[in-house]
């Protein structure tokens, strides 16, 4: 049986003190019932394989900890020995307007990659919940979107470059950092929605949009949610140009309080 203290001898040295989490932080890391064993947050990409490759050597099962924020998804962990952390990887790494990309470390939350991006009136059409916890590389692993995907596509319609850390601690890059990069296969689509499973995502490039001159949002109740997604599906064939399109069932549209007796209602952004 692994013993806490022989694997923090060999991974302080790795990510040094500062990347040790306490062990009385162990409990909030948890998965599934699982509280793993140590707790690293590395700082730079070869930190991150350097870890995996003692972890790969010695059979250690490893789950990369992000925001915390899609942790009920994807299969019950059989072991949990080191929860490997990203969020001392959260610097933008490049930024060009001109050519609307940016690449960033995937440890960065949504919120502070919106910010950054919107002195410059761009965006990325990452929107799922949490933005302010949710990280970049936990959204791609788990291909989480929000309701901006109508207008803009899935994440792996937009990211255009990934830097992933392998199991054996091999530092890979798929992508590039321009739009048109046609070299070899996308396997970023194959990275994003793996949730950890092939590789651990550390830096990610994306493609950007400018961001919307005004916004509108309509809300719009019906009397059956068959009626509101017709009405929908109707906009959607006249071709009004939706931002983004949600149903609330009458428990979230009650909670509006702008519809307390709507059975069904829709948020239109314009």
């Amino acid at each position: 049986m692994v013993k806490q203290a022989s694997l923090l001898s060999h991974l302080e040295p790795i990510v040094g003190a500062e990347g040790v989490s306490p062990s009385e932080e162990l409990s909030t890391l948890a998965v599934d019932g699982l509280t793993p064993l140590v707790a690293v947050a590395p700082s730079t990409y070869e930190q991150v394989a350097e870890v995996m490759r003692y972890a790969h050597a010695e059979g250690l099962a490893v789950i990369p900890w992000g925001g915390g924020t899609h942790t009920h998804i994807g299969n019950v962990p059989g072991r949990y020995d080191i929860a490997l952390s990203l969020a001392r990887l959260d610097r933008i790494v490049e930024h060009e307007p001109a050519d609307l990309t940016a690449s960033c470390q995937a440890g960065i939350t949504l919120d502070r990659l919106r910010g950054h991006l919107g002195k410059h009136a761009q965006l990325v059409p990452l929107d799922p919940p949490w933005g302010e916890k949710a990280i970049v590389g936990g959204v791609l692993a788990a291909n989480a979107s929000g309701p901006s995907r109508h207008a803009y596509g899935a994440p792996r319609d937009f990211t255009i470059g990934l830097r992933v850390v392998t199991a054996a601690g091999r530092v890979t890059k798929t992508g590039g950092r321009v739009v048109k990069h046609v070299a070899g296969y996308d396997l970023c689509k194959l990275y994003i929605g793996s949730l950890g499973t092939l590789g651990i995502i550390v830096e990610a490039t994306f493609k950007l949009a400018p961001q919307p001159r005004a916004e509108r949002t309509v809300f719009a109740t019906f009397e059956t949610p068959a009626h509101a997604c017709a009405f929908a599906a109707q906009l959607q064939r006249r071709g009004l140009a939706l931002r983004a399109v949600q149903r609330l069932n009458p428990t979230a549209a009650s909670a509006t309080r702008l519809a307390p007796d709507g059975p069904s209602a829709l948020v239109l952004d314009l």
